[in-house]
């Protein structure tokens, strides 16, 4: 299975409620996939590959950019709609961790599984946009508490798919 990231992009800003938000929208998402890679690459046994597609959707059927208690759950079904239409190019295995990931990413909990732990991890440690700082008992990996937020705008989809094809977690 190949990731057609294009399609994906295309299907996901089509039905997204919440891409135009400055706080929640694509360039969180964005920065989320970089700093999620980034922990992939340094927490044995996290899919790299899930992670990336938990920073495309996990915010992207948000209501509004304050309290959102249902967004998760959504994002998950809409994980499941695209995993249907073979858009994920994901295992059942991985959608079963995809769906977890977005279902529960905003119930202030830590994972043991250390797929989930990244990509709960990569969306608590752009806190600082919103002058927020993470919380280190909340945080699931190791490689998180040593990470160093970069600089500028994040990486365009196409540098992080990149990024996932070069990884050997991808």
């Amino acid at each position: 299975m190949t990731l057609e990231l294009d399609v994906l992009l295309a299907r996901v800003r089509e039905r997204s409620t919440g891409i135009g938000s400055p706080i929640h929208g694509e360039r969180h998402w964005r920065t989320v996939g970089a700093n999620g890679l980034w922990l992939a690459e340094r927490t044995k046994g996290a899919d790299a590959h899930v992670v990336l597609l938990f920073a495309l959707l996990h915010d992207t059927m948000r209501e509004n950019d304050m309290y959102d208690p249902g967004h998760g759950p959504r994002a998950a079904v809409f994980a499941e709609e695209l995993h249907a239409e073979a858009l994920l190019a994901t295992r059942e295995e991985q959608l079963a961790l995809l769906v977890e990931a977005c279902r529960l990413h905003a119930d202030g909990l830590t994972a043991d599984d250390p797929t989930v732990g990244a990509c709960w991890d990569a969306d608590r440690l752009d806190l600082p946009r919103c002058g927020i700082q993470p919380d280190a008992r909340l945080l699931s990996t190791r490689a998180a508490l040593d990470f160093r937020a970069a600089a500028g705008e994040p990486p365009e989809w196409d540098e992080l798919a990149r990024a996932l094809g070069s990884s050997q977690l991808g």
